[in-house]
């Protein structure tokens, strides 16, 4: 299947005169311009070059660019290059660049959001966390796992510690997706306390990988 690649689109202009005709001597032309333009999964994406030219009524002879006079090469590209025909060439960039500041946007979205989960933790919190920053004797291959708010009294945090541990903190988010990591039998016996005036600062180093709120 092809991804991307460059395609052609003829835009037809108008009809000029006092030319005459290398073929036939015909004085009467119609103008016309070729974008090219490079294209991702068949959509526009920005133009590559733009050439114009003129086709005689009576015997069909083409004359480009370079074999126009400046003058008329200028008043013709004007014509058929309005932005009417231009700018729907350039759909794949501006897609590309709403998915850019949607990112962007949902990012910053994401960061004000866990510092106020951080500000005001609850039970239930999913903190996905970096163990090796953690625990001293954590696998550093096997690093990302799951801590769970049992309770918060008095500025303590009481967490779950889970059992499993991954290499990609994608393991952690699908056990939280399939609810896998609802259950008590996902986390250890032993509690982890930790004071929560000292959870922005985990944040901060790393300690804290992301959070997550049902």
């Amino acid at each position: 299947m092809i991804f991307f690649g460059s395609r052609g689109k003829t835009v037809s202009g108008q009809i000029v005169e006092g030319i005459d005709c290398p073929s036939c001597e015909s004085k009467q032309f119609v103008t016309f311009g070729v974008i090219k333009y490079f294209h991702l999964y068949w959509i526009p994406t920005f133009p590559t070059s733009r050439t114009v030219g003129i086709e005689c009524t009576h015997c069909r002879r083409t004359l480009i660019d370079k074999d126009l006079p400046a003058k008329l090469s200028g008043e013709i590209k004007a014509t058929v290059f309005k932005k009417k025909n231009v700018l729907p060439l350039f759909s794949g960039l501006i897609i590309i660049a709403c998915l850019v500041l949607f990112g962007i946007y949902s990012v910053q979205k994401d960061k004000l959001q866990e510092a106020a989960y951080i500000e005001q933790p609850l039970a239930d919190d999913f903190y996905i966390v970096n163990y090796a920053k953690i625990f001293p004797d954590a696998d550093e291959k096997y690093k990302y796992g799951l801590m769970r708010i049992k309770e918060v009294n008095s500025g303590r945090v009481e967490f779950q510690v889970s059992k499993i541990a991954y290499n990609k903190v994608s393991g952690v988010r699908t056990d939280i997706r399939n609810r896998k990591a609802s259950s008590d039998d996902y986390y250890d016996i032993e509690p982890y306390y930790m004071a929560a005036e000292n959870l922005p600062e985990m944040r901060e180093s790393g300690a804290i990988y992301s959070i997550e709120r049902e």
